[in-house]
């Protein structure tokens, strides 16, 4: 079951045109949209409208009064046919994901060494820890994640900074 009808053929342009129009059938204020990504892009949706994505997204997700009043970062991923975003791990967050669209696989570990690749399996979240290595990986369509941070220090929330790649197919530091 697709919520947004995305094929392997579609520009990129085209399939953020379409995730864009599907978040704003949704209701949702898009805060920011990123389609410079070599591997594809994200929206950031606004922080104000975090109830109604996790009780779209990630409504078997438990988050607390004092939770959904911290920046927990809503996004969707996009992520293209054959790319990898870059083998990372994160010093301040934790992160939720869901496929919600399309196909991913993902590639996690506790440690610097690659683990296997995993399909992710549409509408089943994963569960990032804070530190734990791992890849978004695109298969044989756009895969969309639904994304949700868990800020480690909510005084110091992580942001795009708070990255360690330890291998990136685009030599990125």
């Amino acid at each position: 079951m697709s919520l947004i009808d995305i094929n392997a053929d579609q520009s990129k342009k085209e399939v953020f045109q379409k995730v864009g129009d599907f978040l704003i059938e949704k209701g949702f204020r898009i805060s920011k949209v990123d389609q410079t990504r070599p591997w594809g892009g994200f929206f950031v949706l606004d922080e104000s409208q975090i109830r109604e994505f996790r009780a779209i997204f990630f409504a078997e997700v438990n988050l607390s009064e004092v939770q959904l009043e911290q920046k927990l970062s809503p996004k969707f991923l996009l992520v293209a046919p054959g790319a990898r975003l870059s083998w990372q791990y994160h010093f301040r967050r934790a992160e939720l994901w869901k496929l919600i669209n399309g196909e991913s696989g993902i590639v996690r570990s506790e440690t610097d060494e690659l683990g296997a690749l995993e399909k992710m399996v549409l509408g089943k979240m994963v569960s990032l820890k804070q530190g734990e290595r791992h890849r978004l990986v695109g298969l044989d369509t756009w895969g969309i994640v639904a994304e949700i941070w868990m800020h480690i220090d909510p005084e110091n929330p992580s942001d795009e900074e708070d990255i360690v790649r330890l291998e990136d197919d685009y030599s990125r530091n």
